[in-house]
């Protein structure tokens, strides 16, 4: 009985809760929209994210070296972002590891295709130019190595060219970029869950 006789006692309450009641419900209707909206917002970041690392994942994997370089850096760039979730820094350490396999080994089999022997059948000689167009710089039947130190896989590869040698070593700074933020995304992470 105590409870609807202070109810009949003070009805004032009533009409102090039904003036702020539209205001509580504007107050919480303001608040979902702008998570709402946050929350848009962070998906509309995340898409153009992803178009530009797509885009950079096109360029790093090109044939041309000025092309991947670039690319590479991009990619480099892109890692560092905020929007950079673990599964995208697991894939882009794979697509720089791929770079790096894809050169090592064309570049090893290319150095194999160069050390056969010639053909032992007699093949007829393919006609000469001119003398005076025969003329071979100096040099040019050497080709060129260029050791390149891969800090990340630990161990020094050769590139037969300078353009090679500057995409290793960005697809090397890639991976190594990607493993230092992976590995220190997993320290904050196991150190909050240690401390909370």
């Amino acid at each position: 009985m105590f409870g609807t006789q202070a109810v009949a006692a003070d009805p004032d309450w009533l009409r102090y809760a039904a003036a702020f009641a539209p205001l509580l419900a504007a107050v919480i209707a303001g608040w979902i929209a702008w998570r709402a909206l946050a929350q848009r917002r962070e998906a509309d970041r995340r898409d153009q994210w992803w178009k530009r690392t797509q885009w950079a994942i096109d360029l790093a994997m090109d044939r041309d070296f000025s092309r991947a370089i670039v690319g590479l850096v991009a990619l480099k760039h892109l890692a560092a972002s905020d929007l950079c979730t673990d599964e995208d820094y697991e894939m882009l350490d794979k697509i720089g590891g791929a770079k790096i396999d894809a050169l090592t080994l064309s570049g090893e089999s290319a150095r194999r295709e160069a050390a056969k022997p010639p053909p032992t059948e007699p093949q007829r000689p393919a006609p000469q130019p001119p003398h005076h167009e025969t003329a071979v710089p100096p040099g040019a039947g050497r080709t060129t190595v260029i050791p390149v130190p891969l800090e990340s896989r630990g161990e020094r590869v050769l590139a037969t060219s300078a353009g090679m040698a500057k995409v290793l070593a960005e697809a090397d700074r890639l991976v190594s970029f990607v493993a230092s933020r992976r590995s220190g995304r997993r320290g904050t992470e196991t150190g909050i869950t240690s401390n909370g």
